[in-house]
């Protein structure tokens, strides 16, 4: 139900920095994901990952694991965040390395808080919270027994089609709550998305410079299913089902992969298809006690089993028909006449072979019906029968014939000719069904041998008739398991009223990874899908052919299988997380004028790493990395050509092995984490026109379990795990006054946010992974650095007109702005800067000042208004908003380029000499600075949304959203291009490609709900 006011706060119970939202205003904003969630909000906005969509949050300065979610008191999956991880994987897309979301249609309310707030959240909430609770039965039946409700919607940005289906009942002591949700659409349409005149020109826009979004099929579904059970008015059973999943299917056209580093080999555009998923699966069981005894009104004891899984599978092959591995120039086909099955050319015609006497050795070549010469895209000199055999699962061979060709019959004798042969049909080990056609033997030579055999063959183009398909399947699991026990009392003491809440949790949770990586066929075309090989075992010459059904035809020289599994592994030890809480809170009113806010948290988080032998880590990633093997031990090389004197430690070996487990235990060392959260507040309300509050808070973030034990050895990039690592840690100190009258109010906040032991991945220096080896690999390690701090304002305002006049009871203003300024400091040079700038201090001294200056926060959001004018009728039948957003210009110097050192001009060590590196180009300019290379431009956005209720049961709602057809990009879109990596990319030196991360141009939205 949209109708009437979805504001209303009560100004005594709102917490300094806290935004609630109910279900009725996400309704009436016709809200579908997280970025409409905050999409009227200041100081708030999701993080953009591109074609896996928004991951968590940014909030004063930080994002994604440092802003805590929570659906129905359980954290959501956090990402792997380390910042190693990013540099080796984030950036080519082969993991789904989000946190995941929610069903908008499923939430009650959100609560969003502005500063550090672990006291809800626990670790994690540094820059704040979004706090989700579900919908329950008792929110529909108020006044009655039953509910009914169906939702058709539609949004022109994706085209996406919403279905949501609401059942809620009670009889006698049940009740139960269904909600079931399907989302269909596809990617969001960026402005001046119809670009390419036509299919064909979108689908060749490969690349980079790409400027439309990458093809997505999108497709959610949700079911929440919530039974409870009263006996009586003191005691309550539940059962909860939180059930969804989101995929994503399609191309990444804009995908640029290059197979090496060398800039020698040829990039590759386009080539990958992918399938992505987000499941979530949350089961819980809860009781309630009504009862008022000395130490509680309420208590609820619950448990809570959740799996989240991210899934990202990538499919990387040439897709397209002018392929080289699919090549048919000549556009043979296979047809089945009267039983007999023929290969034909393009024009349904047969071949022939016509002898060629223009040189002094005549010579047969292949023409078609048309008498074209054809032999250059046709294979004449392979694919002899013995060496084919043809798949009967997919044709059916009995009793059928082939039409082959026929260039020597078994006397040696020229035919070129083709001839009809029957195929006789043989079983394989598996069962299956397969077809051959025998070469003819002859007479024995008189010199002994091999009886003679005819020379004939099947003509097939030149071409594999496949693609390799090199196939990432990726997952990141989450699961959680909970036992929660809160409990509340109101009590008076003296002269004063409190409201107190306390209880405890226990949480374990598991985080793994699981990598599939394999090869198979894609792009099939009828010579490899018909057809496989028949080759001696082991490739010799003069034995019997067997059949190789994983082998192609054109493979069956060197046995290159179609489908080829290296098994699955992990580049991340399974972790499984104990965090154990207790929290206390009371809310105090010491005079009519004077409260108190007092709240204390305890965690006790305990990581347990554990290795699982069925899905490894690499065993090269573990050896040495502690514990080095020694000088006499022959480890890399050719385990054939060991020098005289040392001890063979090559791979398998159980010299190899030791050294592996030895560094293992080393690696699965424990850790723990202990931290003390508090928020304190006074609230203060000298007048019935004027409240001013002060609040003082502080969270944490326990590192994740990948920032303390994820290892990597590459003789380019190594990074070395970190068991002390401390906790990252922020303060929040706030002020705000309000005032109010009735349900108008303005609210202006000050606050300031410190942060501190940001976690960051250090430079550590070169060492060998041999004793006394000169071979080097560079180490890299996560490590507590830097600080940050961050200050601004913020000013939440609504009007409602009827307050002032009585005439213009309906009307209301709002008014919501942020401005916020940040910095993360460090103590003193960070070491990834010292070679640089030993090296360029000659020539470039100003990069000195870059390096050493305070580091802008690109997590900032830009300056940001947002106005609302409304009106909703006394009749409460129909109702309009129009919201206009105002964002300020990211500031060059506000922003941070991190990849500024391998982009000006410089000098570089290249091997034992050093070499002058021009400075790359970033559209169209030289990259001079670290300032980001791509922000947004001031813009206004205006929103117009309107309800209508003709009758009770029936409410339509329609909005035009970009009203103006502005054409613009959000800071976090910006922010989320990058310059190295595979995905996410634009032509630097020229922005071409840019367009693609513009926002949708004017859109429209609608919906209609029948409700009972």
């Amino acid at each position: 139900n949209v109708s009437g006011s979805t504001e209303t706060i009560n100004v005594k119970e709102k917490k300094v920095g806290e935004t609630q939202i109910s279900a009725k205003k996400l309704a009436k904003q016709q809200a579908s994901d997280s970025r409409d969630l905050v999409r009227y909000e200041t100081g708030i906005t999701v993080v953009e990952t591109g074609r896996t969509g928004a991951s968590g949050y940014a909030v004063r300065g930080v994002d994604e694991n440092r802003v805590g979610i929570m659906v129905d008191g359980l954290r959501q999956a956090e990402t792997l965040s380390s910042q190693g991880f990013k540099e080796l994987f984030e950036g080519y897309g082969n993991f789904n390395n989000t946190r995941n979301s929610i069903e908008i249609e499923n939430v009650k309310t959100a609560t969003i808080t502005k500063g550090a707030d672990s006291l809800k959240s626990g670790s994690g909430a540094l820059g704040g919270s979004v706090i989700f609770e579900t919908k329950d039965a008792r929110d529909y039946l108020i006044d009655k027994d039953y509910y009914l409700s169906y939702k058709r919607g539609y949004q022109t940005m994706n085209n996406q089609n919403l279905k949501t289906l609401t059942l809620a009942g009670r009889s006698k002591k049940f009740d139960i709550l269904i909600i079931d949700t399907t989302r269909d659409g596809h990617e969001i349409e960026n402005y001046d998305y119809k670009i390419y005149p036509n299919k064909q020109a979108d689908l060749s826009a490969v690349g980079p410079t790409r400027e439309k979004a990458d093809p997505y099929q999108i497709t959610r579904q949700s079911t929440l299913i919530k039974l409870g059970f009263q006996p009586n008015e003191n005691h309550r059973l539940s059962v909860a089902l939180d059930d969804s999943i989101l995929e994503t299917k399609g191309m990444d056209l804009s995908y640029v992969f290059r197979p090496c580093k060398d800039k020698a080999c040829s990039e590759t555009f386009g080539e990958r298809i992918i399938n992505d998923q987000s499941k979530r699966k949350n089961i819980q069981f809860s009781y309630e006690n009504f009862s008022q005894t000395p130490f509680w009104d309420h208590i609820k004891l619950s448990y809570s089993s959740q799996k989240i899984t991210n899934k990202a599978r990538s499919d990387e092959y040439c897709h397209q028909s002018t392929c080289a591995g699919v090549r048919n120039p000549q556009g043979l086909n296979l047809v089945e006449e009267g039983g007999v099955y023929k290969i034909k050319d393009k024009y349904n015609g047969d071949f022939e072979y016509v002898e060629d006497k223009s040189s002094y050795y005549p010579s047969y070549e292949l023409h078609n019906s048309k008498n074209e010469k054809i032999s250059s895209g046709v294979n004449t000199e392979g694919n002899p029968l013995d060496s084919v055999l043809i798949n009967c699962e997919k044709l059916n061979c009995e009793g059928k014939k082939f039409r082959i060709y026929q260039e020597y019959d078994e006397k040696y004798s020229k035919k070129y000719t083709y001839e009809d042969r029957k195929i006789e049909v043989g079983t394989l080990p598996n069962g299956k069904k397969y077809g051959k056609i025998p070469l003819r033997k002859g007479d024995v030579p008189s010199w002994g041998g091999p009886p003679q055999e005819e020379t004939a063959r099947f003509l097939f183009p030149r071409s594999y008739g496949y693609s390799t398909d090199f196939v990432n399947d990726r997952d990141l699991n989450t699961n959680t398991q909970q036992i929660k026990l809160d409990l509340d009392k109101e009590f008076h003491l003296w002269h004063t009223q409190h409201q107190l809440k306390y209880g405890g949790l226990y949480e374990k949770t598991l985080k793994s990874m699981v990598n599939h990586q394999y090869n198979t066929a894609a792009n099939v075309q009828w010579w490899a899908d018909y057809f496989f090989c028949a080759r001696q075992e082991g490739g010799n010459l003069g034995g019997e052919k067997k059949p190789q059904p994983n082998v192609s035809v054109a493979g069956c020289a060197n046995r290159t299988p179609l489908h080829s599994d290296i098994g699955k592994d992990t580049y991340l030890i399974p972790v499984t997380t104990k965090n154990n809480v207790l929290y206390f809170g009371d809310n105090v009113q010491l005079t009519s004028w004077l409260g108190l806010d007092l709240n204390y948290r305890y965690d006790h988080v305990k990581y347990l790493p554990s290795y699982d032998k069925n899905i490894p880590v690499p065993n090269g990633l573990i050896t040495g990395l502690f514990k080095k093997f020694k000088p006499e031990e022959y480890v890399y090389g050719n385990k054939n050509l060991i020098p005289q004197g040392y001890k063979n430690c090559t791979y398998g070996t159980d010299c190899y092995q030791k050294n592996f487990e030895e560094n293992l235990a080393l690696l699965l060392r424990k850790t723990d984490y202990k931290h003390h959260s508090y928020n304190l507040g006074l609230n203060l309300d000298p007048t019935d026109w004027l409240r001013v509050q002060l609040k003082y808070a502080n969270g944490f973030r326990a590192p994740t379990s990948d920032e303390i034990y994820m290892t990597f050895k590459h003789p380019q990039f190594s990074i070395q795990p970190n068991t002390d690592l401390k906790a990252e840690t922020s303060k929040t100190k706030e002020v705000a006054f309000t005032f109010y009258k009735n349900s108008s109010y303005i609210t202006l906040n000050a606050f300031q946010n410190d942060y501190r032991n940001f976690i960051d991945l250090v430079e550590v220096g070169e060492r060998p992974i041999e004793e006394g080896s000169t071979i080097k690999y560079p180490f890299h390690q996560n490590q507590n650095r830097d600080r940050a701090r961050v200050r601004g304002i913020e000013i939440a305002s609504r009007l409602e007109m009827g307050d002032l006049f009585e005439k213009l009871q309906g009307f209301h203003l709002g008014y919501k702005f942020t401005y916020q300024k940040g910095r993360i400091k460090d103590n003193g040079l960070h070491p990834k800067y010292k070679e640089f700038l030993e090296l360029n201090k000659d020539e470039h001294p100003e990069y000195e000042a870059i390096a050493r200056k305070p580091q802008p926060m690109n997590a900032l959001q830009p300056t940001t208004s947002v106005y609302n004018i409304g009106y909703d009728a006394p009749s409460q039948k129909w109702g309009v908003d129009m919201y206009i957003t105002n964002v300020a210009a990211k500031k060059a110097k506000d922003s941070f380029n991190s990849q500024w050192t391998s982009m000006v001009a410089r000098k570089e060590k290249q091997y034992t000499d050093e070499e002058n590196i021009k400075a790359s180009k970033a559209n169209g300019k030289d990259v001079k600075d670290s300032r980001g290379l791509w922000r947004n431009n001031r813009y206004t956005v205006i929103d117009t949304i309107a309800y209508w209720k003709p009758i009770k049961n029936l409410t339509f709602t329609a909005g035009v959203y970009n009203l103006t057809n502005k054409k613009y990009l959000t800071w976090d879109s910006a922010r989320s291009i990058r310059h190295l990596g595979t995905i996410n990319r634009v032509q630097t030196e020229t922005g071409k490609g840019l367009n693609r991360f513009y926002a949708p141009g004017r859109n429209y939205r609608m919906s209609v709900q029948f409700e009972f």
